[in-house]
């Protein structure tokens, strides 16, 4: 199918037709599993309850407030691929929603003081962490900074730096992988 042609099957699916619903289900079926999956593979959650519930999530997504989702649809892209995306971004909602899995019973009583060079050891790596963190640009810290440690949304870094938001993921990669290579 055509863009248009996806793009007039979600009109029909925004306006209520049963059929065209049937038919969205039936191409949307296997990209929303994809995306969940490459999404849940991250967290090691992947199993056939966590897509069951993304792929309900998805679906309540793209019907929520009168199909206000659904209607961003434009036809510009792919049906399949637009699905996968609203699936791997429903699916991180959905492990970032969970509750925490309760902590391990404690095997060893804690420690009152660092093992023998454990100090001196995360120390090191700090100061290696800083001194390559130092060689990025500046834009590129900011984004690690916004991404890792204030743990923003992908939209709220877009808005924050000012870039586009389909430029945030590569962008991010690109970062981390420069990152990765001072740190060697």
């Amino acid at each position: 199918m055509g863009s248009q042609e996806d793009l007039d099957l979600v009109r029909r699916c925004a306006a209520g037709d049963p059929a065209a619903w049937d038919q969205f289900l039936a191409r949307t079926r296997s990209a929303i599993h994809r995306g969940a999956s490459v999404a849940l593979r991250k967290f090691r959650a992947v199993s056939d309850e966590e897509l069951d519930n993304v792929l309900q999530q998805v679906y309540v997504e793209l019907l929520r407030e009168d199909g206000k989702t659904l209607r961003t649809f434009r036809g510009t892209s792919d049906l399949e691929g637009w699905v996968s995306i609203i699936a791997m971004r429903s699916a991180l909602r959905l492990i970032r929603r969970r509750a925490p899995e309760a902590p391990l019973p404690e095997l060893l009583p804690a420690a009152s003081t660092p093992a023998p060079g454990e100090g001196a050891e995360r120390s090191e790596f700090l100061s290696r962490l800083d001194g390559a963190l130092r060689q990025l640009a500046p834009e590129e810290r900011r984004l690690l900074q916004l991404a890792f440690f204030e743990e923003r949304s992908y939209r709220e870094i877009a808005a924050d730096l000012g870039m586009p938001l389909n430029s945030v993921s590569p962008t991010l990669i690109r970062a981390k992988e420069k990152l990765r290579k001072l740190l060697e």
